[in-house]
């Protein structure tokens, strides 16, 4: 499903890189995380991973397939969960998922029964600015799920969980 080998960035400026040499496999069904005090490179790996970061060396692949060569094609394959919540506040829960469902080309679930999922079906129709930090973060997990995403990336999971 996943696979690094000999994974290096260095950041413009940085005296040292962030990533260097790292190699590791995720087969089909596994649950793997990456765990290290900040600047430890797990978010750069993820970037790297989702193909929003390139200039990096070694090789990097998912389903089989270079990153690279993926293309907006992955982003129909894969579901993300930022650390930071990426929704629109004035809109509702609803709107939001149904909003980033018109997005993909493959079918998505209905957005009550995502919400359901992480228990915010009863504010479906609260404006998010209404939201706990919590509850964005639950949004935001919802989003990521909603198109049924082959592969799902999980950016600080727990931050803000309520």
């Amino acid at each position: 499903m996943i696979r690094a080998s000999n994974l290096s960035f260095t950041y413009p400026g940085a005296a040292a890189p962030t990533l260097d040499n790292l190699s590791f496999e995720i087969g089909a069904g596994e649950v793997y995380g990456l765990l290290g005090p900040s600047g430890a490179g797990k978010s750069t790996t993820q970037r790297i991973l989702m193909g929003l970061l390139g200039g990096f060396s070694g090789e990097a692949s998912l389903f089989g397939q270079p990153v690279s060569s993926l293309g907006r094609a992955l982003y129909e394959r894969i579901g993300v969960s930022f650390e930071l919540p990426a929704l629109y506040l004035r809109l509702t829960a609803r709107e939001n998922l149904a909003l980033f469902a018109a997005l993909y080309e493959r079918p998505s679930r209905a957005p009550l029964d995502v919400l359901r999922l992480v228990d915010l079906d009863d504010a479906a129709d609260q404006r998010v600015e209404t939201f706990s930090k919590g509850m964005k973060m639950r949004l935001n997990l919802a989003r990521a799920l909603q198109h049924e995403p082959e592969l799902l990336f999980l950016d600080e999971p727990t931050t803000g969980q309520d």
